[in-house]
């Protein structure tokens, strides 16, 4: 799924702005401010307003709080010359959320709480509305969210958090999510045949079974594999080449009507596909019951496996294991990325997107210079301020060259190398400020990925290069598919639960059929079995609010 600016003229210019105003008097101080220093020139500098932050959400960087670096990182330096700002850290290790509720209870909380769900610290009014301080400190945040702060709005209109990893107003992701992935020597071995339509898949994996029943061991060759993780592998992957949105479990109908996806008029097509290449000995028996470690040591690492259907990142990293292994051909053993359709089928909706994001940013009631943290949380939304967060300032691991955003040759062969993220982190300190109000989806007006270390041009990754080409197109907008059930009473509940249950455990028994007879008796018991056990009132709650948010994201009352 990443899983998202208005930069300056080039980012040099920034760097020469940042010299600038760090001797320049700030207009952010605070009241009762320390006197101003004085710098070597005699020029008097104000102190820098500090903010107290928390993160109760996790994915920070994996160093201490304690750390200097926290408070000394490039990033952190960079902030203060541009905006006399600076943070003042913590970090929740374990389980956040019970800290963080002990912290809220002792009223002893910061200026700013990253967390997962607001919800609490909006009823318990810790979280200031937030409305006035964009409109006046927040025009490019704005911009940035585009109608997606309509759905950050609570009943009474206000909006109490911000959030990270959304899709900015009018950008497009890069190529991520769930594919067909063929591996690249058996395919071109075979001429590389289209694989555009489920048709093509079937003749493609007869002819793999037909060539290559044994690997050079001579264990046997599974034509298509996969492995049994919540079924997030075995179907999310099959159902979204059909379009359902992928990881949803839902399909949405032309009338904006939800329901479940074996309620599609493709479902019953997909599940006879998977019947067919299970009777026909197409796909590993055992990628309906084995877990993921089993699969990748039993049949991906042992080079077992010709085809997959899952997310793309399933298969990426094998190529190390087979050259290591120094397998014959290893270099060519990678898996390549197909997207293909079914004749009853939507557009393929492989990788669900939100403009809402996710997570969650507040300002508290205990802020003493709310002005300020909105401004810092609008300049992190731009271009200048959101590539700062991603990769660190310029002139560490990247320059401006060629027009562009570019790694430094030195830091990129660490990359590619493998170099373990938290070094560079702790020498440019990258992500340290992402999850604030960032994002990492689209790309920026260079034509770059945002983490510039992920680009795979910039790194001339090829296979990524491949992977983007194919699986860029089929990105789905998911924006009111989140939170259908908020608001659901206890009743509608379980029944979702029960449904989805019966959803998971009892599409085996159409996959796994012994005929094509059984196969479609198997898929009517399977439909009529989700509305016994509440489906129909479950589709009826989700559509109601999934309407109810499409009129929100438009501005409609």
């Amino acid at each position: 799924m990443k899983r998202y600016q208005r930069f300056v003229k080039p980012v040099a210019a920034a760097v020469i702005s940042f010299m600038v105003l760090g001797a320049c008097s700030n207009n952010l101080a605070t009241e009762g401010a320390e006197p101003a220093a004085r710098n070597q020139e005699g020029a008097t500098k104000e102190e820098p307003i500090v903010l107290s932050i928390v993160n109760s959400a996790g994915g920070t960087p994996s160093f201490p709080t304690g750390d200097p670096f926290w408070d000394n990182n490039p990033v952190a330096k960079a902030l203060e010359e541009k905006l006399n700002i600076k943070l003042k850290w913590d970090v929740y290790s374990g389980v956040g959320k019970d800290k963080l509720n002990v912290t809220l209870a002792s009223g002893d909380y910061p200026d700013l709480i990253m967390l997962s769900d607001p919800a609490r610290v909006i009823a318990d009014k810790i979280a200031i509305p937030l409305n006035d301080l964009i409109d006046q400190h927040g025009q490019d945040l704005k911009k940035k969210y585009g109608s997606a702060l309509n759905l950050l709005k609570q009943s009474d209109g206000k909006i109490y958090h911000l959030t990270n990893s959304y899709l900015p107003e009018g950008a497009a992701p890069p190529g991520y999510g769930y594919s067909l992935q063929v591996r690249k020597d058996i395919y071109e071995a075979l001429g590389s045949p289209k694989l555009e339509t489920s048709d093509d898949v079937y003749n493609y994996l007869k002819r793999v079974k037909e060539n290559y029943p044994k690997t050079h061991d001579g264990q046997t060759m599974y034509p298509l594999s996969g492995f049994n993780r919540n079924w997030g592998s075995p179907y999310f992957g099959m159902i979204a080449m059909a379009g359902s949105p992928a990881d949803s479990k839902l399909y949405i109908g032309k009338d904006g009507s939800v329901q479940y996806w074996p309620k599609a008029p493709w479902a019953q097509e997909v599940l006879q596909f998977y019947n067919k290449l299970y009777r026909e000995g197409l796909i590993d028996p055992e990628a309906f019951t084995q877990d993921y470690a089993t699969w990748q040591k039993s049949k991906l690492y042992p080079a077992r496996v010709a085809a997959h259907i899952g997310g793309w990142n399933q298969t990426y990293d094998v190529l190390k294991t087979y050259t290591d292994a120094k397998l014959p051909n290893a270099e060519n053993m990678y898996f390549q990325n197909a997207v293909f359709k079914f004749p009853s089928g939507d557009k393929p909706a492989v990788f669900s997107v939100s403009k809402k994001g996710t997570g969650a940013i507040i300002i508290t009631d205990k802020c003493k210079n709310p002005e300020a943290a909105m401004k810092l949380l609008n300049y992190l939304t731009t271009e200048e301020g959101n590539l700062l967060a991603m990769n660190g300032p310029e002139g560490i691991q990247w320059d401006m060259a060629g027009g562009k955003p570019t790694l430094k040759k030195s830091y990129l062969d660490r990359w590619i190398a493998g170099e373990k993220q938290v070094n560079i982190e702790k020498e440019t300190g990258m992500g340290h400020y992402a999850r604030l109000v960032g994002s990492d989806l689209g790309k920026t007006s260079w034509g770059t990925y945002w983490i510039l270390k992920d680009d795979p041009i910039a790194t001339n990754d090829t296979r990524a290069q491949q992977r983007d080409k194919a699986l860029s197109p089929y990105w789905y907008d998911a924006t009111t598919l989140g939170d259908l059930m908020v608001g659901a009473d206890t009743d509608t509940l379980n029944k979702q639960q029960a449904v989805d249950k019966r959803l998971y455990e009892n599409a085996f028994s159409v996959i796994l059929a012994k005929s094509e007879a059984e196969c479609l008796a198997e898929f009517e018991k399977f439909v009529n079995n989700l509305d016994a056990a509440g489906a129909v009132q479950v589709e009826a709650y989700m559509t109601k609010m999934h309407k109810l948010y499409e009129n929100r994201l438009a501005g409609k009352p």
